[in-house]
């Protein structure tokens, strides 16, 4: 299969850039680090639509942490490193590295029929015979549609009311009323042989966790992840009164992530300091969930897909493991490089058409300026 990878408050000086635009930072301008943060920060934050962002980088074993702009339009309050933000589908990899757990544990494989973990009868999925596996559900090769039911008509109005539109929609939609809905999902061509990102699919991955512990996702969160990480400040769920207001780039704050049924998609929240713990964890490729989950069932053109990370190789060899993640107030990267030993984190509680991409950017030139050194 051919895979295209679609891509308190203490020391706040302000930065005059080039569109004279006053920019907040905790950036003490010490070390070669801070100032290559600097220039690519302050870069991303000429732009008007731009909020706040929050930056961690992990190199050779030490921490660092950068912040910029503000929490909210209209304050001065700089974010911090505990400053909590959506991060989206970032989330999937979180749902990928349980995954390499369960099938250390002998509780799943990756060419299981999905619907032998499903209750019911779902003979919609499969194409020509051919059944949707748990290895097509990680790398987004199921053919199962981004979201349940079908919201293609949905995205093709204005922006401001998709997002509304779809809060409104999935407030209350159950998983008894997911399911439902799964009996309607057509699959148009053989699992495992074409692309097509799903939210869908990574749901039902969640829930396949579920079954086979026997707990609730939140719980296996806990026991794999977060808690032996002391990533303590990492939740599922919209409701912290800490998570930072989030805005479009006409600067209208947007509504919080609906993902409470899509939980294992794209619902959780966190922050630079807990995220920063979390790339340490996988800059470790001996560690076998580890190097698992960043392993491709199937290689494409110099990029593949693990268990939900995507992975790049460069041409001197070395490759960059990452994921990034967006709502429609959110925008956010995590991106690891093992041979370099330093991964990066940057949150951004603003999101517009470029702003994955732009903070993709700034992770790319810090490791490229930091190998430099």
């Amino acid at each position: 299969m051919k895979i295209k990878i679609l891509l308190p408050i203490f020391f706040a000086p302000f930065v005059m850039n080039a569109q004279t635009k006053k920019t907040a930072t905790d950036n003490r301008l010490v070390t070669d680090l801070d100032k290559m943060v600097q220039k690519e920060a302050l870069a991303y934050m000429q732009n008007p639509a731009r909020v706040g962002i929050s930056i961690g980088v992990i190199k050779d074993g030490k921490s660092y942490f950068y912040n910029y702009g503000t929490t909210e339009l209209g304050k001065s309050e700089l974010p911090t490193s505990k400053s909590l933000y959506e991060i989206a589908s970032i989330t999937k990899t979180f749902t990928g590295t349980l995954l390499a757990h369960a099938l250390a544990d002998g509780k799943i494989k990756m060419s299981d029929d999905i619907r032998k973990y499903l209750d019911g009868n779902y003979p919609n999925l499969e194409f020509e015979k051919h059944p949707i596996t748990i290895g097509n559900l990680t790398n987004h090769s199921s053919g199962l549609p981004q979201f349940l039911p079908d919201q293609s008509e949905t995205f093709k109005k204005p922006m401001d009311s998709v997002a509304l539109a779809l809060s409104d929609f999935y407030k209350n939609y159950s998983k008894k009323k997911f399911y439902e809905d799964l009996h309607q999902a057509k699959i148009d061509f053989v699992p495992g042989t074409e692309y097509k990102y799903s939210n869908t699919g990574t749901q039902i991955a969640g829930d396949i966790l579920e079954k086979v512990y026997h707990k609730s996702y939140a719980d296996l969160l806990s026991e794999f992840i977060t808690k032996p990480l002391n990533m303590n400040q990492t939740i599922l769920g919209t409701n912290s009164a800490q998570l930072l207001t989030c805005y479009n780039e006409t600067g209208k704050v947007m509504p919080r992530n609906f993902t409470t049924v899509f939980a294992p998609a794209g619902g959780i929240v966190t922050n630079t300091e807990d995220l920063v713990k979390y790339m340490q964890y996988h800059l470790d490729e001996s560690n076998h969930y580890v190097k698992t989950s960043h392993t491709p069932l199937v290689k494409g053109e110099g990029d593949g897909i693990g268990l939900y990370w995507r992975i790049h190789n460069y041409e001197d060899g070395s490759k960059t493991v990452y994921h990034t993640g967006g709502t429609f107030g959110f925008s956010s990267v995590l991106q690891i490089y093992p041979s370099k030993n330093m991964g990066v984190v940057i949150l951004s509680n603003e999101s517009d058409g470029e702003s994955q991409g732009k903070l993709q950017d700034i992770a790319d030139n810090l490791l490229r300026n930091s190998s430099k050194k």
